[in-house]
């Protein structure tokens, strides 16, 4: 499976700890942008901060853990309040890459929609509901478990996979898979001919 694009370090209230790779310099990246969706298949067309390979942190978390550290990664450490995210609603993420004449990069291609979700004491169960397209699109989530996701689609099924190119499980109109046990970070899911809405509950609990 193809590495995620960026991490949450920490998602506390008011704040949230994100890093992401450096790009080779050949690739031409000048800036790393953060777009929001409250769906993870969304156009993603609300710019929440563009940032430099130097990372960035908000004057407001300011302190002796949040600090620009040289090495192999952007770090980025703000208070979603500042920057009209929520702080007690999930929303979704996706990191774009800018050229030096400040145009968004589909080569390296942006990351997947990644859920973020609010602060809370865990183990807790969450979910989600979202429209799959009819080609397969990459969801990223935290690590969760006790994954279970329901086709709420009235007549087109739904396929599902859980790696990259891997097996494809097939969630019939109106039916809910018996579930998946292990951990799950990322699914593939699109619609069998057309979209297809679909939702989706587990269990997680925020590192802290």
């Amino acid at each position: 499976m193809s590495a995620r694009q960026f991490s949450i370090l920490r998602r506390k209230p008011g704040l949230v700890d994100f890093v992401t790779p450096i790009r080779p310099s050949s690739e031409g990246v000048a800036a790393y942008r953060l777009k929001m969706d409250t769906t993870p298949v969304g156009a993603f067309s609300t710019a929440v901060m563009t940032v430099p390979p130097s990372g960035f942190v908000d004057p407001s978390v300011a302190g002796p853990q949040h600090v620009i550290q040289p090495g192999n990664n952007v770090r980025v450490v703000f208070k979603p309040s500042n920057y009209g995210l929520s702080d007690t609603a999930a929303f979704w993420l996706k990191l774009v890459y800018i050229n030096a004449a400040n145009g968004e990069m589909s080569n390296p291609a942006p990351s997947a929609g990644t859920l973020i979700l609010p602060p809370f004491e865990g183990p807790m169960q969450s979910g989600f509901s979202a429209v799959a397209p009819s080609s397969s699109t990459r969801i990223d989530l935290p690590t969760v478990s006790n994954f279970r996701i329901r086709n709420t689609e009235s007549a087109r099924d739904l396929q599902v996979s859980f790696q990259e190119g891997g097996p494809t499980v097939t969630i019939p109109a109106a039916s809910e898979s018996s579930g998946f046990f292990g951990t799950v970070s990322s699914i593939w899911v699109n619609g069998s001919g057309g979209t297809a809405n679909f939702s989706a509950q587990f269990t997680y609990a925020f590192p802290r």
